[in-house]
């Protein structure tokens, strides 16, 4: 990974980090996106149709396996994972908590977790600037009567507060446990399953917002693959990202090896120097109301103004005052 990369010191971390996993990062910098909210990547110099922008390899994403397999809790996420219903989403957003709880930023997945939006304030310097249903109040989703928005937020909602019980009971023992290994105050280690249920949130929106499908025998599961989910959307994207093999012994070879697979993304077209890479979250195939849900925005228009609409549309049901942000 070339340092010219780290425009913004604070990827710095991010991007070492990716280089000891392999990753073969091209003409790509990191900053401040210019047509979404947080951060956004960009083409450093002039990109040909077809030409590497990065490639990371499989062992550099998070997914299921990485959930079943830890040694803490691997077995209990495993079991929710056979069980079906959503058990794969939870078991993995099970993990992410973990993780970010036990270890945080010195974890071995640390400084890309610390990338992800953990609560509406994180990370401190607020330039992620994710938003989510996860995190508005009762009045704000309350404002979204009318629409399809609103039973989609109440239904995520609800199926989150059920995972978090869940996964309070699968990794609480352990968060407990590391909480008094780092002599945290008794009070905190009574507040570790709230401490839970935050990060339990904030799991299920970065898997929500950040997640690719990968299709594995027929079978498909959700994962998280770094760099790739920093880019922001776009209707008619200018990168496309497809999974090949590039043989274990060729694997590439980063501090944890280089793995069967990666995840290659190119320039779908033509892209001038300091032009953002974008890529399309939907295929064009999600209305207006789920991208809300799903996402925290609405392409093309600004969540106030999505709100708004809904309010004109009936007015004597919404309360008045709404804001997000």
């Amino acid at each position: 990974v070339s340092a010219a990369a780290a425009t913004d010191p604070r990827h710095a971390p991010l991007l070492s980090w990716l280089e000891r996993w392999g990753t073969e990062l091209g003409p790509v910098t990191l900053g401040k996106s210019s047509v979404g909210a947080g951060y956004g990547a960009f083409a450093s110099r002039d990109v040909t149709e077809g030409e590497l922008l990065f490639s990371v390899p499989s062992t550099a994403c998070v997914g299921l396996y990485d959930a079943c397999g830890d040694a803490d809790v691997g077995e209990a996420l495993a079991r929710l994972v056979v069980k079906g219903q959503g058990g794969a989403t939870v078991a993995l957003a099970g993990l992410l908590a973990k993780e970010w709880l036990c270890a945080g930023e010195s974890g071995p997945r640390g400084p890309y977790l610390a990338m992800l939006p953990w609560d509406a304030a994180w990370p401190p310097e607020a330039e992620q600037e994710q938003e989510h249903c996860l995190w508005w109040s009762e009045a704000q989703v309350d404002a979204l009567e009318g629409s399809p928005a609103y039973s989609d937020a109440v239904g995520i909602r609800d199926e989150v507060a059920l995972a978090a019980k869940v996964i309070k009971s699968l990794i609480g023992a352990s968060v407990r446990r590391v909480y008094k290994e780092r002599g945290e105050p008794p009070w905190a280690v009574w507040r570790a399953d709230d401490d839970i249920e935050r990060a339990v949130r904030g799991a299920f929106v970065s898997i929500l917002t950040r997640s690719f499908t990968q299709e594995d025998g027929g079978d498909e599961e959700k994962r998280l693959v770094p760099l790739l989910d920093m880019l922001q959307h776009a209707a008619e994207p200018n990168v496309r990202h497809v999974q090949v093999s590039d043989g274990a012994a060729e694997g590439g070879g980063g501090a944890e090896g280089g793995g069967r697979q990666r995840v290659v993304v190119t320039a779908r077209r033509p892209i001038a120097a300091g032009e953002e890479l974008l890529n399309s979250y939907d295929g064009g195939e999600l209305e207006p109301a789920t991208f809300l849900t799903r996402f925290g925005f609405v392409p093309g228009r600004g969540v106030g103004e999505f709100v708004d609409s809904i309010r004109e549309q009936d007015k004597g049901r919404l309360p008045f005052g709404f804001r997000i942000g």
